[in-house]
C-alpha cells in the first residue's frame, strides 16, 4: 500500500514527536481551581454588570420618553386650538357664521337638555318610517327529486284548497 505522504513519521514535522510510556495513563497535575473558579465569579459578574446597565439604560429612556410625552407643556397652538373648540361648544353662534341661514349653533350643555326633554316627553324625531314587520313564512316545499313522499302529500293539501 503505498500513500504520496508519509503518516505520523518523524520526519514530516519540525520537532520530535515524543511518545509517551502507556503506564502512565493520564496527566496527574491538578487542574488550576483558583483560574477556573476566578473566570467563573469574572463572568458572573460582568453577567450582573451587563444587566444592571441594560435595565438603567431601559429606565433612562422610559423616564425621558414620559417627560417628553406626558409632562410637557403643550405647544402654545394646540392650547389655542383647544380653547377656540370649548368657546365654541359652550357658546350661542350661528352655525356658518352667516344670519341669513338662519342656522344657530347652541352651547353642548343646553342641547343635552333640550334633548333629555325631548326624550322624556316622547318627542324624538328619527328620520324613517315606520314599517311593520314582516312574519315569517313557511318552509318553502322541497324539491321534486328529493322527497318522493312530500310530492302525494302536497297534491293532497291541493285538493282539500
Amino acid at each position: 500500500m503505498s500513500h504520496d505522504h508519509p503518516t505520523h513519521s518523524d520526519q514530516v514535522y519540525d520537532h520530535p514527536i515524543v511518545h509517551h510510556d502507556p503506564k502512565e495513563g493520564y496527566d496527574h497535575t491538578e487542574p488550576a481551581v483558583g483560574a477556573i473558579f476566578g473566570f467563573a465569579v469574572g463572568s458572573v459578574i460582568l453577567l450582573i454588570l451587563v444587566i444592571v446597565a441594560v435595565q438603567g439604560y431601559f429606565d433612562q429612556v422610559y423616564q425621558q420618553a414620559i417627560s417628553e410625552k406626558i409632562l410637557t407643556a403643550p405647544s402654545l397652538q394646540l392650547q389655542d386650538v383647544r380653547n377656540r373648540d370649548n368657546w365654541n361648544m359652550s357658546h350661542y353662534m350661528y352655525g356658518d357664521l352667516n344670519k341669513a341661514s338662519g342656522r344657530v349653533r347652541i352651547p353642548v350643555d343646553k342641547a343635552m337638555e333640550l334633548f333629555a326633554q325631548e326624550a322624556g316627553a316622547g318627542k324624538l324625531f328619527y328620520p324613517a318610517k315606520a314599517t311593520a314587520i314582516k312574519k315569517e313564512e313557511p318552509a318553502a316545499a322541497p324539491a321534486a327529486g328529493s322527497a318522493p313522499s312530500a310530492v302525494p302529500a302536497a297534491a293532497g293539501e291541493a285538493k282539500k284548497q
